[in-house]
């Protein structure tokens, strides 16, 4: 089966087959309400077709800016509970969130189909009201997002002196109604759970597996409404619709993987999550868990589905930190000593200046322009969080948050791995285990701590967007280390807390600092505080290394492609911005 989206000229004589078939002759339907040339020049069709035959249909009508009326969804008798039906009206609500995400769908749907609209997140605003002339039973329903539903308000509120049917989604009495539903969708307390099918792309997602999401969309939203208990049937779905998710994000490399396997994991941990926050036996805790771990694993628009603000939500109920700070972290030394490096034959100081000198900005332009390393003293004492940042503060905001963890020396080593843990967890066991919080894209999982964070000026080239500045963070004890290894972009390091050394290598040396084969090729195999001159004899002859030491406010530029070593002599939190 094919669904084409099409004119009225390019389908006119299938789909004035079909509606003929049924609604003028199985319905009974007047034969003069069924044709309406302007209508029908105006609208965009959606048409099924067995081979050469259409044998499915449906209209979408601007009605007015923003708003669409969906109409005219028939089926011939012959081709019914094959889910064209339901296809089609998937097709219509996918070509709306992505050809004009603005806009909202309403229809008068005849209420013996009114539940498979209902189960792909179509909202019913009125009662049974009977068709003039027809004598169906029907009731109005809408669909749209929070941005849509906002714009269709928006432009009623503009009206005056304009008269519409009491069934209309425009008249007054129901006009209200679309409103709490906004509003409750702001705050989650509900979710259009069944309409999140429309992210899945047909050409990746097979029609088996979107099925099976939809029906778990359908199981679950009844489960919310109150029709139904969380049977283990919503369960075993959630469960093996993230096998199938889980094991496409785990074939080959996870950056290469198609986004709509990230989606379908987030989606399905975005309404397992928010199953446990609103039914009536409120989980916390899982709730929390597993929303964290679909930010994690999962990626998709926060306007589509708000998961970090359901994540924060969830985190806002649970209890706060009582546990005292383990030793490994309770103290952030501001010790300004520069002498943690053994110091090799070849080693130099990286070029420093301090944001208070008058020719420092001017440096700090030299410095990105021509690619060279630069240390910059307190250039970021400004940033809030380099103010109100610690431990304690993060384990205050972040206590029941999953992250994922590296447990180990470095990454480069044999015995290395990363397990997902709860902040609280992070801290409470990284004295008996080597863990460190590294090069985590924190702000996208928790974005109101971004508040307190200042992208540093130079970081804006020719762009001003602040979505291209790449922000990782990076926490953890005193000896936490990242071996010597390059970034693909320039990368403004910043010490929020605690103190890091550095040691760098020019690109000039890189076949000198003997990379990894294969994926880690951007990172060297020597130990460049123990270096092994037998093993790595030509890594002695490179002329220059440049040491440095950045404490709290200090920033670091490290320009693209220069190899850098790192090591924490504290408790540390850093932050890198990654710029073009």
């Amino acid at each position: 089966m094919e669904i084409k989206r099409l004119t009225i000229e390019e389908c006119r004589e299938g789909v004035f087959d079909i509606r003929r078939k049924v609604f003028i002759e199985e319905q009974n339907c007047p034969e003069h309400m069924e044709w309406e040339e302007e209508e029908e020049r105006d609208s965009v069709y959606f048409v099924a077709f067995s081979g050469d035959r259409a044998v499915g249909c449906l209209r979408l009508r601007p009605v007015e800016q923003d708003l669409l009326k969906m109409e005219r969804v028939a089926v011939l008798k012959e081709f019914r509970r094959r889910r064209i039906a339901t296809d089609l009206v998937r097709e219509a609500m996918i070509y709306v969130q992505t050809e004009t995400p603005s806009s909202s769908i309403y229809a008068y749907a005849q209420v013996t189909a009114l539940q498979a609209y209902v189960s792909l997140g179509f909202t019913v605003l009125s009662k049974v009201w009977i068709e003039d002339e027809t004598f169906i039973p029907h009731q109005t329903i809408f669909w749209g997002t929070p941005v849509s539903i906002a714009v269709f308000l928006k432009h009623q509120a503009e009206k005056s002196d304009v008269v519409y049917e009491e069934y209309d989604a425009r008249h007054p009495s129901i006009l209200p109604k679309i409103e709490a539903y906004k509003q409750r969708l702001e705050n989650l307390e509900t979710w259009n759970i069944c309409s999140l099918h429309i992210h899945l792309e047909d050409r990746v997602v097979s029609k088996i597996i979107r099925n099976n999401f939809i029906n778990f969309c359908a199981n679950s939203q009844q489960f919310l409404d109150g029709n139904h208990d969380l049977s283990s049937d919503i369960v075993k779905q959630s469960i093996n619709l993230l096998k199938i998710a889980d094991a496409k994000l785990n074939t080959g490399h996870f950056n290469e993987v198609d986004e709509n396997w990230r989606k379908l994991y987030v989606l399905v941990s975005f309404v397992q999550s928010f199953l446990l926050f609103r039914g009536k036996r409120a989980d916390f805790e899982n709730a929390i868990k597993i929303a964290d771990k679909g930010l994690c694993m999962g990626r998709i628009d926060e306007e589509i589905v708000p998961i970090r603000q359901l994540a924060w939500l969830i985190h806002e109920q649970l209890p706060g930190v009582s546990a005292p700070i383990h030793p490994s972290f309770s103290s952030f030394s501001a010790e300004k000593t520069r002498n943690f490096l053994s110091p090799l034959p070849n080693s130099v100081p990286i070029s420093e200046c301090d944001d208070s000198d008058d020719d420092c900005l001017e440096r700090v332009i030299s410095a990105i322009s021509q690619g060279t390393p630069l240390l910059i003293r307190q250039h970021c004492m400004h940033m809030p969080a380099v103010r109100k940042w610690n431990i304690e503060f993060l384990l205050k905001e972040l206590h029941s948050r999953t992250f994922p963890v590296e447990i180990g020396t470095k990454y480069s080593d044999e015995d290395w791995s990363q397990k997902l843990m709860t902040f609280g967890e992070f801290v409470e066991n990284s004295e008996s285990q080597r863990l460190y919080l590294a090069q985590h894209r924190l702000f996208d999982q928790v974005p109101h701590l971004k508040r307190d964070v200042i992208i540093p000026d130079e970081c804006f080239g020719e762009s001003t967007n602040p979505d291209d500045v790449d922000m990782n963070m990076w926490i953890g004890p005193s000896n936490t280390v990242s071996p010597l290894h390059t970034d693909p972009r320039n990368n403004m390091f910043v010490q929020v807390n605690g103190t890091k050394l550095f040691r760098m290598v020019s690109p000039e040396d890189t076949s000198s600092v003997y990379p990894f084969d294969g994926i880690l090729g951007n990172t060297s195999q020597v130990d460049v505080e123990n270096p092994d001159a037998t093993e790595f004899p030509e890594f002695s002859r490179i002329r220059r290394m440049f040491d440095g030491v950045v404490n709290a406010g200090d920033a670091l530029f490290i320009p693209q492609k220069w190899w850098h070593y790192v090591r924490s002599t504290t408790p540390s939190i850093s932050i890198s911005f990654w710029f073009d």
